[in-house]
């Protein structure tokens, strides 16, 4: 079986921010309650299956924002220290980043030594406003902006990928995209990944579904963003379910897609564990359950 990537739900629905396109939102809050703690026990299994399944990419998420959850992410990479991942990443929106550098617990400093390698920071644009129109006036406050958040990152030494939703109004054209790259490239972003908005089949949450459609890249433009980088970069991989990962003028980008799930017994995109213990390999189809 091959898995490539294994996700961890970090805490509750607790978050910062307000997006339009949650995807949490739309496929469903398992937990009601807050959730301050995790099964211990289960999560070693879901360790040593994914790493007997050749993970080499843990992924710390959430359904809400992971960063509100910072000694339960301490907690999970001490343990994942133990299996050796090579690769651990955290995706946040980036608002609580200036807190937590602060902190006096030194949480980066701590998630470093611990293997954390990369911090994904979400976005819809590279400026400011458009930011807080998706992720609501905490984004940017104190007059922070997505370069600060990059700072802090690479100040702590992590790595840095730039994680864009594309959505219409945003960013939604190739000319948008290849300036979005410049930004990148002024910031010594190591990777960058584009994804046009998304919803699943089955929205719980009818005016968010209704935001995504009035909101979703063109396909037109969908072709034309994928048909400039095959005609004039270097591709350098092709992951699961056809996303691509170029090389640009020394830029990494990677032209992805969201909530791709493949029928396909021996070709699993990732792994999902849940504070409750249980673990999945799709966030939106409750049925496929391992544990």
């Amino acid at each position: 079986m091959k898995i490539q990537t294994f996700s961890i739900v970090v805490g509750g629905k607790k978050c910062n921010a307000s997006c339009p396109y949650c995807v949490s939102k739309m496929t469903g809050l398992d937990e009601d309650r807050e959730c301050v703690s995790f099964n211990i026990r289960n999560f070693h299994k879901a360790c040593q299956f994914a790493r007997q399944s050749g993970v080499s990419t843990v992924l710390l998420t959430g359904k809400g924002e992971p960063l509100l959850y910072p000694e339960l992410i301490t907690q999970y990479l001490e343990i994942l220290k133990r299996y050796q991942f090579p690769f651990i990443e955290l995706q946040t929106n980036g608002i609580a980043l200036p807190l937590i550098s602060n902190s006096m617990h030194k949480y980066l400093k701590v998630w470093y030594d611990l293997g954390l390698t990369t911090i994904s920071l979400s976005c819809a644009h590279w400026l400011t406003k458009y930011n807080k129109r998706i992720f609501g006036d905490n984004y940017g406050k104190g007059e922070y902006n997505l370069s600060d958040y990059i700072e802090i990152c690479h100040s702590n030494k992590f790595s840095v990928r730039v994680s864009c939703v594309m959505a219409k109004g945003y960013i939604d054209d190739i000319d948008r995209v290849k300036e979005f790259i410049e930004k990148c490239r002024e910031n010594e972003v190591e990777q960058f990944t584009i994804r046009p908005v998304a919803r699943p089949d089955n929205s719980e949450i009818a005016e968010i579904a209704e935001w995504v459609s009035l909101h979703s890249v063109f396909e037109t433009d969908q072709k034309e963003i994928q048909d400039y980088f095959r005609d004039n970069a270097y591709l350098l991989l092709e992951l699961a379910h056809g996303a691509k990962v170029y090389d640009y003028k020394g830029q990494n980008i990677s032209v992805n897609s969201c909530l791709t799930h493949s029928p396909n017994p021996d070709d699993i995109r990732q792994l999902i564990f849940f504070a409750d213990g249980h673990l999945r390999y799709s966030w939106t189809h409750k049925g496929a359950i391992i544990i």
